[in-house]
């Protein structure tokens, strides 16, 4: 009985260590970060667990601020954040929307990896411990306003693998990151946009 008791303090000593380690990665993770280029495979899920859309394509961030996210497949999208404007364009729809930066982020997935602000001061912390092989982390917007009630991180040893963001009717959006560069210069160009001509704006 005594060596099972020690087992099974062990395992639980064990498991709130790692724990523990999640929030220390993913801080370490964004106070190191200053750039990222990774593909990702993008899905919806319902309150169910029913798979409702996959997309893929490719992200680019400089921090503080800037990040491109391009959706290749099934329809092809285009997010640029320059730092002032958020621009969101649709092919398909001939369509571009424009909305201030500060206006469009808030607390969300997009501040959190191109923001600046301390993890602290954004969200509230709360260690998942080992899932799906990966460490988790839930954090809780402190905003009133926020679009959502959560975003879900998964750490792969140092590196962030997954960011999942749960509404609040339980509809999680999960972008799995893969060929992963960390910290390799990265053009301005890359940042900018131009509204192709005879596409309807909006917002500007």
């Amino acid at each position: 009985m005594k060596a099972l008791f020690l087992t099974l303090f062990l395992l639980l000593n064990s498991t709130l260590t790692l724990a523990a380690e999640g929030r220390d990665r993913l801080e370490s993770f964004l106070a190191n970060l200053k750039t990222m280029e990774a593909t990702f495979v993008q899905t919806i899920k319902s309150p169910k667990k029913e798979e409702l859309e996959r997309s893929e394509g490719q992200i680019w961030l400089t921090r503080p601020n800037q990040f491109r996210l391009t959706y290749q497949a099934p329809y092809e999208q285009l997010i640029v954040a320059d730092g002032v404007k958020v621009w969101l364009y649709d092919k398909d729809l001939e369509q571009v929307t424009v909305k201030p930066q500060s206006d469009s982020l808030g607390s969300s997935p997009a501040s959190l990896l191109a923001g600046a602000k301390p993890l602290d001061e954004e969200f509230r912390v709360e260690e998942l411990g080992l899932h799906e092989g990966f460490e988790w982390i839930n954090l809780y917007p402190r905003a009133p306003d926020a679009a959502f009630d959560y975003i879900r991180v998964a750490m792969d040893g140092e590196l962030l693998r997954a960011i999942e963001m749960v509404d609040g009717f339980g509809q999680q959006t999960r972008l799995y990151f893969d060929q992963i560069t960390l910290n390799k210069g990265i053009g301005n160009s890359r940042y900018k946009f131009a509204p192709p001509a005879g596409v309807d704006v909006i917002g500007e």
